[in-house]
Parts: structure tokens; sequence; C-alpha cells
């Protein structure tokens, strides 16, 4: 490198103008993909949910009628009748899951046997807007009117 390149950039400013217009646009975007995400999320109340073993209905609950049927035969499905609580467990060969169902309005994954046990820290689903997934068992509970953005939710 010549000495008067090297003069030349100790003299440039660190940012030009243009530098600074990019990064404006670059955040700009990234704000306006974080307020498409969160605030277009379904928050509407839960209507009911339907659980789902390896891709086939086996569980459907609904709040307002507080009333349960028990569908298919791809899992074995035991049910609790408790005060204000519903437990309900899926059993397949695999192993199983035990779930909540709080009468008032949500739904939460209190206990499996899978090796990580992540379907027990997903969030308690209250809204439209969530999903409960158990991928060692193929297990998935969601809101009745659920509807992912792409239309696939892979099994």
């Amino acid at each position: 490198m010549s000495f008067k390149k090297v003069k030349a950039v100790k003299a440039d400013k660190g940012f030009k103008i243009w530098d600074l217009l990019v990064y404006a646009i670059v955040a700009l975007i990234a704000v306006a993909i974080f307020l498409a995400v969160f605030l277009t999320r379904d928050s509407s109340p839960l209507e009911g949910v339907r659980v789902y073993s390896r891709g086939e209905l086996v569980f459907e609950y609904v709040f307002a009628k507080d009333e349960y049927k028990i569908l298919g035969d791809g899992a074995e499905i035991a049910v609790e009748d408790g005060d204000g609580v519903l437990t309900v467990r899926v059993t397949t060969e695999d192993g199983y899951n035990e779930l909540c169902v709080d009468k008032s309005g949500g739904v939460k994954v209190v206990s499996a046997d899978c090796k990580n046990k992540d379907c027990v820290y997903i969030p308690e689903i209250r809204d439209n807007g969530g999903i409960i997934f158990c991928s060692p068992h193929g297990l998935r509970v969601v809101p009745f009117d659920f509807d992912p953005d792409d239309g696939i939710i892979i099994v």
C-alpha cells in the first residue's frame, strides 16, 4: 500500500452519508418485521383446543360447553375431571404427555417422558396465537381458530 493511500484512508471520515443511510434502512426494516410479527398475533380468547397425535386428531375440548370428545384410535386417552381442571394423558407407543386443561381457558403440558421435555416448558396456551408441540411423541395441541401463516405444520 502506498503512502498516498494510507494518508487518504487516515483523512477519510469513518462513515459517509450513504453508509448511514444504509444502516437506517436496515434498522427500519428490522423494526417493521418486529412489529409485523408481534402486532399481528391473534390474541382472541380460546374457544377450544384440538390434540393431534402423529397427525391424527385424538382429543378435542370446547371451553364454552365444558365438554370433550375422544376421537381416533392413534393414541390411548385417559381423562380425569377435577375441580376446574381437566387432566388428559395421551399415551402412544413412543411415550406419554399429560395435559392440564384449565376450564377457564388455558392448556399446558405438565408432564412428559421424552428426553428433553421441551413441550413441558412451552408457555400455556391462553389465546388463538399459541401452539404446543412435542416432537419426539408427535403431539400437537392447537386452538380451534389456529391458522399457521404458511398453512403447513410439519408433524
